[in-house]
């Protein structure tokens, strides 16, 4: 009597296809593309929060991705531009631009503005304070809340020949910078940083404080601008 065929128990076609859909689940996106269209993540209540590919930008689409809140208002938006080069922006909730780069130039930032500081052209010719102190001593304060885990300062110097002078920045009675040497007949603008401590946001002051090491010429000083930085 010959052999009757018999199909797979069902039980082991049931196994097999879970293990399909297991391995489709894992490899499903690897090497996807996307050339046409977007691939979007929502929340459990179906809102769109981030969008990859096609986004809206005015009554068109251009390649990108686009972040929104749960409401649907655009929180950024980053996409690429013909030609190289791309474009991003923060945005608030009434939907301005609060933080963007500049596409014409292609270098920094276009909002926000950050303002320059001023001096007249006497102080910078002849810094306004007189440094006659053998130890150092408070001269300038910097005042702000804790942003950044640095400050940098743009000093203006004017040190009379065969007299040396020091620099250094000071937080609470603690000193945050290194003593930095003005030698002598120093004219002209220095940098000095120092490392702040303090929580984020903490109001923070922060002296800036000099000293007369040898000679008993002028040493002029004033600060021209004060910015925190980057680590």
């Amino acid at each position: 009597m010959g052999v009757v065929n018999q199909s797979e128990d069902l039980l082991s076609v049931v196994k097999d296809l879970q293990r399909q859909v297991r391995e489709l689940r894992r490899r499903s996106l690897f090497g996807a593309a996307i050339s046409d269209g977007d691939l979007q993540v929502r929340t459990p209540s179906g809102n769109t929060i981030v969008r990859i590919g096609q986004i809206p930008y005015g009554s068109s689409t251009v390649s990108g991705m686009a972040v929104y809140r749960d409401d649907g208002t655009l929180q950024a938006r980053f996409f690429d531009v013909g030609g190289g080069g791309g474009f991003w922006s923060l945005h608030d909730e009434q939907g301005t631009i609060v933080m963007s780069n500049d596409t014409v130039s292609g270098v920094g930032l276009a909002t926000p503005y950050i303002p320059y500081q001023v001096m007249s052209s006497a102080d910078v010719a002849t810094p306004p304070t007189l440094v006659t102190a053998a130890v150092l001593t408070n001269t300038f304060r910097v005042h702000g809340q804790r942003q950044h885990p640095k400050l940098r300062c743009l000093l203006v110097v004017n040190m009379a020949a065969a007299t040396v002078g020091e620099v250094a920045l000071n937080q609470g009675g603690t000193q945050i910078s290194t003593i930095l040497p003005v030698p002598a007949s120093t004219t002209g603008y220095l940098w000095l940083d120092g490392t702040v401590s303090g929580n984020h946001l903490d109001p923070v002051y922060i002296d800036v404080q000099a000293r007369r090491v040898s000679g008993a010429g002028n040493f002029r000083l004033a600060v021209a601008w004060a910015s925190g930085i980057q680590s």
